[in-house]
C-alpha cells in the first residue's frame, strides 16, 4: 500500500472533522426543476460489489441510495457482472438498470471464463446509471505492472437534453505510485481527445496532498476542492479517494457525501451548471 498516495490525517485532525460530512445542501433534495436550469447532477459511488459495511450483499439498499441520490449520472466501482458468489451471480449493473429505470453501461477489467459450459463471462468492474440517453461507450485498459490487479477507464457519452457530455470512470491502482502515475496519463490523454465537454470521477485510490493528483487538477476542478466542506472522507471515513473533476471554471453549486452504510465508500454527490 503506498503511503505517499494515502497520506495521512492526525487523530486530532478527524476528531475536529467528525466523519468528514458535509452538511446536505436544499439543493440535494429531489428537485427536477435543477434540469430546466441547466444544472445536472452527477455521482460517484463504489458500491463494494454490493456489499455494506456489515459486508452483507444487500443489492436493495444499493439501489435505494442510488435512488434517493437522484443523480442525472452516477459512475460505480467495484462492481460485479456474474462475477462471484459474494454477489449470488447477478448481472449487478443491470438488475440496478432495471429497478432504478435507468440506462446502463459497464466495463469489465476482470474478464474469466465461466464455470460451467454455456455460462456468461465472469467480470468485474465500473458501471455508469444514466437516466439521459447514453449514445455510446467504451472500456479503456489502463497501463498495469505484472501482478496487479487490472484497471479500466470507462467513458460515457450521455445526451442530456440535446447536449452532448462525456463521463469517464475509473477505479485505480492502489499499490505501486509508479504504475498509478502511468494509469494517470492515459486518463487524461485519452479524455484529452474528446471533443465533448469531460467530466471525469471515480475512486483514484489517492489523496489530495499526493502529489501525482495534479494530473488531474492541472486539467479540472476537483468539485471537492471548490465547494465541499469539511475533508471529504469517503472512503472508511479515512481518505478521500473519491473525486468529480469538471473542466476548469465550470459553476460547481454544490458537492457533499451522503451518508450511508450501504458500502464501504460514501458516495460523492455535485450539482453543476452544464458547461
Amino acid at each position: 500500500m503506498s503511503i505517499s498516495r494515502r497520506g495521512l490525517l492526525g487523530a486530532s485532525a478527524v476528531a475536529a472533522a467528525g466523519i468528514g460530512l458535509a452538511a446536505m445542501p436544499a439543493s440535494a433534495t429531489v428537485e427536477k426543476r435543477r434540469i430546466k436550469r441547466g444544472v445536472i447532477r452527477v455521482a460517484s459511488f463504489n458500491i463494494h460489489y454490493g456489499a455494506g459495511v456489515d459486508n452483507v450483499f444487500d443489492l436493495e439498499h444499493i439501489a435505494e441510495i442510488i435512488e434517493a441520490i437522484d443523480a442525472d449520472v452516477i459512475g460505480l466501482q467495484e462492481v460485479d457482472k456474474f462475477f462471484r458468489a459474494r454477489s449470488n451471480w447477478l448481472d449487478t449493473p443491470s438488475e440496478l438498470a432495471k429497478m432504478l429505470g435507468m440506462h446502463q453501461a459497464y466495463g469489465a477489467n476482470y474478464d474469466l471464463d465461466p464455470l460451467e459450459p454455456g455460462q456468461p463471462r465472469r467480470q468485474y468492474g465500473t458501471a455508469f446509471l444514466s437516466r439521459w440517453p447514453i449514445l455510446e461507450s467504451r472500456n479503456t485498459r489502463l497501463p498495469q505492472y505484472t501482478g496487479s490487479e487490472p484497471r479500466g477507464l470507462l467513458e460515457v457519452v450521455v445526451d442530456i437534453q440535446g447536449k452532448r457530455v462525456r463521463l469517464g470512470n475509473s477505479h485505480m491502482q492502489h499499490t505501486s505510485d509508479a504504475e498509478w502515475q502511468e494509469q494517470a496519463d492515459a486518463i487524461v490523454a485519452t479524455l484529452g481527445q474528446s471533443a465533448e465537454t469531460v467530466i471525469f470521477l471515480g475512486d483514484t485510490n489517492a489523496v489530495p496532498t499526493f502529489g501525482g493528483i495534479s494530473t488531474f487538477t492541472d486539467r479540472y476542478d476537483d468539485v471537492w476542492a471548490r465547494v465541499g466542506v469539511g475533508p471529504g472522507l469517503s472512503a472508511g471515513n479515512t481518505w478521500r479517494f473519491d473525486y468529480v473533476f469538471v473542466p476548469k471554471g465550470t459553476d460547481v453549486r454544490s458537492a457533499w457525501l451522503m451518508c450511508t452504510d450501504a458500502s464501504d465508500h460514501l458516495p460523492l454527490v455535485t450539482d453543476l451548471l452544464l458547461p
